[in-house]
């Protein structure tokens, strides 16, 4: 008798559960795909950053519009993943580095943007130099973005394509001093100074880059 009624809650206890996920699907909204929109925001950044490197070889107006408009893609990709954040239950990754990962990867497109108006602002063009930096960032941040991707999926390869992130960006350290001791042998003072301004935002374009790779691989040991 004990058994039989025992069986019996259990198959109450069964239709209630049953009962309990079907009103869930009804009434609460699905799960965002949080992870998916962060990739989503990443895959804008490559978009933006493939324009600057067009523009750091001389790709002039059209390549600076096209940074400008991926920045503001950018910014609206990232406002709808903060609503969702802040609406998930529960998230596949950590909502804390989701958020990071998201301010950080926009800092990107920012600093990028900012290396843009600055050569405007002051007229001067695009060199061999910052063609040399502006390749190495775009390939980093293609690292970076395919990294994102991976976080839930495969997180040793996200650390690896941070890893390699972070090495090209190293190699941009290398192209800023070269492209520093370059303007010491000018003689148009004018054209110095303003390089020299340029130059130092591809240098904050980098940092952008290499705090992205940083929190990715804390995201990814936080996961392990």
């Amino acid at each position: 008798m004990g058994m039989h009624r025992g069986g019996g809650a259990g198959r109450s206890g069964g239709a209630r559960g049953s009962r309990w996920r079907r009103w869930r699907r009804l009434f609460l909204p699905a799960a965002p795909d949080v992870l998916g929109q962060l990739a989503g925001q990443g895959a804008i950044t490559v978009e933006g950053m493939v324009a600057f490197e067009a523009w750091s070889h001389g790709g002039g107006a059209d390549a600076a519009a096209g940074v400008r408009a991926a920045q503001h893609k950018a910014y609206d990709a990232r406002r709808l993943l903060l609503v969702d954040l802040r609406a998930a239950l529960s998230t596949p990754v950590d909502q804390e580095d989701l958020y990071v990962l998201s301010e950080r990867t926009d800092r990107i497109l920012n600093e990028a943007r900012n290396a843009v108006r600055e050569g405007e602002v002051l007229g001067w063009s695009p060199d061999a130099h910052t063609a040399t930096m502006g390749s190495r960032l775009a390939a980093a941040t293609r690292e970076l973005v395919t990294g994102l991707e991976l976080l839930r999926r495969d997180p040793d390869e996200a650390g690896r394509r941070a890893d390699a992130a972070s090495d090209s960006v190293h190699h941009v350290e290398h192209d800023y001093r070269a492209a520093m001791q370059a303007l010491l042998r000018t003689d148009d003072l004018r054209s110095a100074l303003a390089g020299q301004d340029v130059y130092r935002r591809y240098l904050g374009v980098s940092d952008a880059v290499i705090a992205v790779a940083d929190r990715l691989w804390y995201a990814v040991l936080r996961g392990a």
